[in-house]
């Protein structure tokens, strides 16, 4: 009677799954930066709104230490679609420059369309655009981002993300790139389903070419756990790793912390 009673949970739990638009704050609904890199395929639902922040703290190589913060808010301003805005201020030492000073950061306005859930062997496909504005120290010119974003389920609980990218820079200098691809194999597994689901693993493995056009490719590693503490709050946690594979390049590696509520 007990394993009836857990084989009906787990089929109707995959069901809602599958076929309901994930809630912004929800352990299993992926965000980039709470706490890795990627995204999944799911927006969240319509009219919700949520506030996710996180920290980090930056070791990049032969430089001084420096924390990250991020600031994003979300809201479903249509079905299956969804609004970010962000902000991320920073202090101490980072990879990418030598300054040290706090930095307020720049300001991002984004938008997240979903195109279709998963179903049989189909992927759920998505796609976010994102505008970064130069409100940082030292920033200038616009940059744009345009991210593709595939989800799909492989085996009973383990999920696949690919994210492939495509940064463009409207200010450079002479040795800068203006155009940066990049692209991020995301993993992620409910621990302990079906007896619980209040807990997902995460991890990633990505490439990203240089800013500088004399540098080699950026290589990105990165675990993590996301853990539900509220009906619609999540608290996350994550190590992150940036691979300098050419010369000029510095190594960083993060560890970040974050926490998000909807409302």
């Amino acid at each position: 009677m007990k394993s009836n009673r857990t084989l009906l949970f787990s089929t109707f739990a995959s069901t809602v799954l599958a076929v309901n638009p994930a809630m912004a704050v929800d352990h299993n609904n992926l965000d980039a930066g709470r706490p890795l890199s990627f995204d999944d395929a799911e927006s969240i639902a319509y009219r919700e709104q949520a506030i996710e922040f996180g920290a980090g703290l930056n070791l990049p190589s032969n430089r001084s230490v420096g924390g990250s913060f991020d600031i994003e808010y979300l809201y479903g301003f249509a079905l299956n679609s969804h609004l970010v805005i962000g902000i991320d201020p920073s202090v101490g030492g980072k990879a990418d420059t030598d300054e040290t000073d706090f930095d307020v950061g720049n300001l991002s306005v984004g938008v997240f369309h979903n195109f279709n859930r998963e179903y049989d062997n189909v992927p759920a496909f998505a796609l976010r655009g994102d505008v970064g504005f130069p409100t940082g120290r030292d920033s200038r010119g616009v940059d744009l981002r345009v991210r593709g974003i595939a989800s799909k389920t492989v085996g009973q609980y383990n999920r696949l993300h690919l994210n492939l990218d495509l940064n463009v820079k409207t200010d450079v200098d002479a040795e800068e790139r203006s155009v940066i691809p990049g692209l991020i194999l995301g993993y992620s597994r409910p621990l302990g389903y079906p007896k619980r689901f209040d807990r997902t693993f995460l991890a990633q493995m990505g490439v990203r070419a240089s800013q500088d056009t004399k540098g080699g490719a950026i290589l990105l590693t990165g675990v993590g756990l996301r853990q539900q503490v509220s009906l619609r709050s999540v608290v996350d946690i994550g190590l992150e790793g940036d691979i300098a594979t050419g010369a000029g390049e510095r190594s960083e590696l993060r560890l970040k912390v974050g926490y998000s509520f909807g409302f």
